[in-house]
């Protein structure tokens, strides 16, 4: 005759107590997938593709308004600024409208081109400046349009004129500060812009300067 199985309270309880880690796992596990499935299941989620913008054309942003309008390799502006030896200035030329409310200077990671480093190794420029100006870094006050130029240095058999770039226009949010003042931050690629290199040597800057 079969023993009798042990159905006693304590039985039981010492049967659910070795299950419910399992159990938890599983109802953690059907939470998730339900969240993933949500986001539209277990595929990648696709980026948002960047919009094409060419030469002329206004990107709006909320921090600022760009409108990329050339590329150009420079050997220098003079009288101030002259790229290290055996190197020469990747020059992208944009017009700019400062739409906040607040001056700014910083812009540098604003307009980027794919693929280049400037001479410190980081995709930012290396100066960005007001033609017929010899100040880096130019303040840009609300509500005025003005004519920037980045530069980046290049080794002088990196870029030929010819060549084509792509320049990315990247808009900024605006934190709230709390305990320090407000700031511009997360950069997002908001704009391709295609590009084909000039090469202006030094008359450039020298005729826009007069």
């Amino acid at each position: 005759m079969p023993a009798a199985r042990d159905r006693s309270p304590s039985r039981l309880l010492s049967m659910i107590e070795r299950a419910a880690p399992a159990l938890y796992a599983v109802s953690a596990l059907v939470v998730v997938l339900g969240a993933v499935a949500g986001f539209g299941g277990l595929n990648t989620v696709e980026e948002r593709p960047v919009a094409r913008a060419t030469s002329g054309q206004v990107v709006a942003g909320k921090q600022l308004d760009v409108t990329i309008e050339d590329a150009f390799l420079a050997d220098g502006f003079d009288p101030y600024l002259e790229p290290d030896e055996g190197n020469r200035f990747l020059a992208v030329r944009a017009l700019v409208t400062n739409v906040s409310d607040t001056p700014m200077d910083k812009v540098k990671d604003n307009v980027l081109v794919d693929g280049v480093a400037g001479s410190a190794g980081t995709a930012q420029a290396d100066e960005v400046i007001r033609l017929g100006e010899s100040s880096s870094n130019p303040m840009l006050q609300p509500g005025v349009a003005q004519e920037i130029v980045l530069l980046w240095q290049i080794p002088s058999t990196e870029k030929k004129a010819g060549s084509e770039i792509t320049v990315h226009v990247l808009d900024k949010t605006l934190r709230k500060g709390f305990l320090f003042d407000d700031s511009w931050d997360d950069p997002v690629v908001t704009a391709d812009v295609s590009l084909v290199v000039g090469d202006r040597g030094l008359d450039f800057a020298q005729d826009d300067a007069t």
